[in-house]
């Protein structure tokens, strides 16, 4: 595993960092701050070598965990964070190593291609409770409040005998 994260590294060289830190600083002032994949030591990403090692590593690992979870249970999200934290933290490290700015394109076109594969079928939202039909709903509403006048009534009423 480690080797094969190491690969890029030792075919495409030492990626080589910028040695003035000041200038690899972004500011919010700077429009274009949320465009960070054209900056720095981003420039240097190697998406086609992203997409091949997202798909060798990633995907396989990801692939072989979600076989051991019955299909029916793919929707549970109980089920399966535990392998989709380590397909987001495996494609976070990978793109890390290739100097790629997470998450990218190539990263998105990535987890589309996951969710389209394994949670195609899972509902979109949680089902909503259906309201209650509404003669049960005045029946509950209107008992209590009915019962309000007739305990003040009780109250004042044992308070005279009381005095």
């Amino acid at each position: 595993m480690i080797f094969l994260l190491l690969f890029p590294v030792l075919v495409l060289g030492e990626i080589q960092l910028q040695s003035n830190v000041s200038s690899n600083v972004t500011f919010e002032d700077n429009e274009r701050f949320q465009e960070q994949e054209h900056f720095h030591v981003f420039s240097h990403c190697n998406e086609d070598l992203l997409g091949k090692y997202s798909l060798l590593i990633c995907w396989d690992q990801f692939h072989s965990e979600m076989k051991d979870i019955n299909k029916e249970l793919w929707c549970e999200w109980d089920q399966v964070i535990r392998p989709y934290n380590e397909l987001t933290k495996c494609i976070e490290s990978l793109t890390t190593y290739l100097g790629c700015y997470f998450p990218n394109q190539v990263v998105q076109d990535f987890f589309i291609q996951i969710h389209s594969s394994f949670f195609q079928a899972c509902p979109e939202e949680e089902e909503l409770f259906p309201d209650a039909p509404s003669g049960v709903v005045l029946t509950l509403t209107l008992i209590p409040v009915s019962l309000i006048p007739i305990l003040v009534f009780l109250v004042v009423w044992k308070s005279k005998i009381c005095d």
